[in-house]
């Protein structure tokens, strides 16, 4: 099975006091399809980059979401806040987490700041995935850290710094709302998604009318208001299965479904299975 063929990610087992005084240093790999959603307020422990290889998601960071569809990557440094989440079945990603005494200095030096976006052309990307693949191999394969790892990062780094930086869509560099934006509605659904929000609720929240408004939303996201508030539940659903004992009928009530049955019905919708099977199927797979 190729690197890209169904989930894979390696452990943190070669990782001694030693490799940790390198520059920087690789931590560990992975390959998501069907990514799901990852939350993390108080940000995360190390360095990570992912790139998107299908589907669409969304990086939500420093108050600006970035779209993140196939060529997209992203950057963030540790204990920077953050959310990313699918809006579409197939979102896939590669990443990669690395560390290191001087990592910080590294990212500085690729001009990357506490997090960027990139757009990959097709040739970097499938460059990327050749690295990508080297990376778990050699990790999988060594029973001490290999330098080469720390050059992989390396070439990683040059080669996306170089990409064309993809801006918010959602807002202009200086935080303001573009004209029919809807960053409120978006944030809206993110605060109040665990209650019986309606179309009424978001129509009210965007002062546009009922038509407009729904029609402008599915232009710009490709999915009604109603089916992109579903599709977030449903990737908090998955975040919960993953990563809790909770039961699929404590989980329905928290993310705002009265019904378990309606709740998997959504559910089996969206992802073709039961929340019992995705959870037995995809246990670990937020590890990144």
């Amino acid at each position: 099975m190729g690197f890209t063929d169904g989930v894979r990610h390696t452990g943190i087992n070669i990782l001694d006091e030693k490799t940790k005084l390198l520059p920087i240093y690789f931590h560990s790999v992975g390959h998501f399809p069907r990514h799901g959603h990852t939350l993390r307020p108080e940000g995360f422990g190390q360095h990570q980059m992912a790139v998107c290889v299908s589907g669409g998601g969304v990086f939500s960071v420093d108050g600006k979401e970035f779209d993140i569809k196939t060529g997209d990557a992203f950057y963030f440094s540790p204990k920077t806040a953050h959310e990313y989440y699918p809006i579409t079945r197939d979102w896939t990603l590669l990443w990669v987490i690395f560390d290191g005494q001087n990592a910080y200095d590294t990212a500085k030096y690729f001009e990357m700041g506490e997090y960027s976006v990139w757009h990959v052309e097709e040739e970097e990307r499938k460059r990327l995935e050749v690295i990508y693949e080297h990376l778990y191999d050699t990790y999988t394969n060594s029973y001490e850290y290999d330098f080469s790892l720390t050059m992989d990062i390396l070439e990683i780094l040059s080669i996306v710094s170089k990409c064309s930086r993809v801006k918010s869509k959602y807002h202009n560099e200086e935080g303001d709302n573009k004209k029919g934006s809807f960053t409120p509605v978006i944030d809206f659904i993110k605060k109040n998604y665990t209650t019986g929000l309606m179309l009424d609720d978001l129509v009210k929240k965007s002062k546009l009318s009922k038509n407009h408004f729904t029609r402008l939303f599915k232009k710009e996201y490709g999915v009604t208001p109603m089916v992109y508030l579903n599709r977030y539940r449903i990737s908090v659903a998955k975040f919960l299965l993953t990563t809790t004992i909770e039961t699929v009928d404590q989980i329905a009530r928290r993310i705002g479904f009265n019904d378990t049955s309606y709740f998997c019905s959504v559910f089996r919708k969206f992802e073709g299975c039961s929340p019992i099977q995705y959870r037995d199927k995809h246990k670990g797979d937020n590890l990144a």
